[in-house]
């Protein structure tokens, strides 16, 4: 679709057609929706399953990041809240994480203790630990899977 020019996401996508056929739908020959709502999943998902950003409380008030990889290496992406965003870059050894507005808390599994400095660590069951990420405050934490 980039390669198309698309700047959103389509209806429905199909590399095979050429020319003026990625334009048909329904029957018509521009029937397609190049601004579909729900076709906006792609960019939805990772920010849902994979930084794993959702509000606790409303407005983002109070909120919990639980990055899972999922077998990528890394992954990066901002989540937009009311009143400003989180920014979340996650690796197999690292998580950078700042938020704009509220309270949030970092949930991370990791085979040793992590390392985040000026951030209280809590262990929970297992190997899973919790941060409390303050606002407009970045935090490193190295830890290991």
């Amino acid at each position: 679709m980039l390669k198309l020019g698309a700047t959103s996401f389509w209806e429905e996508f199909d590399p095979a057609k050429q020319g003026n056929a990625h334009l048909a739908m329904y029957g018509r020959p521009f029937g397609k929706s190049l601004c579909h709502a729900w076709g906006a999943s792609p960019i939805y998902l990772p920010g849902k399953y994979f930084l794993g950003v959702k509000p606790t409380s409303a407005g983002y008030a109070s909120w919990l990041a639980e990055p899972a990889l999922g077998g990528l290496k890394w992954m990066e992406g901002t989540v937009p809240t009311p009143n400003g965003e989180i920014k979340i870059y996650c690796s197999t050894t690292e998580i950078r994480i700042r938020g704009s507005e509220g309270t949030g808390i970092l949930k991370i599994k990791s085979s040793s203790r992590p390392v985040c400095k000026g951030a209280v660590i809590r262990s929970l069951t297992g190997n899973s630990y919790e941060i409390e990420i303050m606002k407009a405050k970045e935090y490193l934490v190295k830890y290991k899977l």
